[in-house]
């Protein structure tokens, strides 16, 4: 069977807070970007997109993602680019993000804001904050990671997509590492 591996990020609101505060208290997206690509790192697709959240973009959020109010105004909602998050994800094999619990959480929320009941996510993870754990037994920002692997840092970090590609760079290195399958 042919790999499918979406590797994705996600800018948004805020940060996860306790189950019992319940879904609307959860932080919304405000970007979203995610590619899909083939066991030889070959790009089969992607998707990027702005997204309107039903609340302002604190500026704390603002100050890191450089991501505010005017940039989403006439961005489409959640609920109009589920299904193509949904046709990205479909058929594949394994998803990478450098925090898979979170970015992977805060996709489950919106998808339950907007009543999707099922939704392809592939049983094979891989968290790179995870398996990077090893190099200096604590967690590292993506920008640590990629200095660490790759000896050069990167800019515009806390951009899906710039976040992506950095994130894609890491995973093959890793891979050829030995430190995911």
């Amino acid at each position: 069977m042919s790999r499918k591996i979406i590797v994705f990020d996600t800018e948004t609101t805020g940060l996860l807070k306790p189950r019992a505060a319940g879904i609307e208290s959860q932080p919304y997206i405000i970007e979203f970007y995610g590619v899909a690509l083939n066991e030889d790192f070959n790009i089969l697709g992607e998707f990027e997109t702005y997204v309107k959240p039903p609340i302002p973009i604190p500026d704390y959020i603002t100050k890191i993602t450089h991501i505010d109010d005017k940039m989403v105004a006439d961005a489409p909602s959640f609920g109009e680019v589920a299904e193509d998050i949904f046709n990205l994800f479909d058929g594949s094999t394994e998803m990478v993000a450098h925090n898979l619990a979170y970015d992977k959480s805060v996709l489950g929320n919106e998808l339950i804001r907007q009543g999707c009941k099922e939704f392809p996510f592939p049983e094979i993870e891989t968290c790179t904050v995870q398996k990077s754990m090893s190099l200096e037994q604590r967690r590292i920002s993506l920008s640590r990671l990629h200095e660490l692997l790759l000896g050069k840092t990167f800019k515009d970090a806390h951009r899906a997509k710039v976040d992506v590609h950095a994130l894609v760079r890491c995973y093959f290195e890793m891979r050829e590492r030995g430190m995911c399958e």
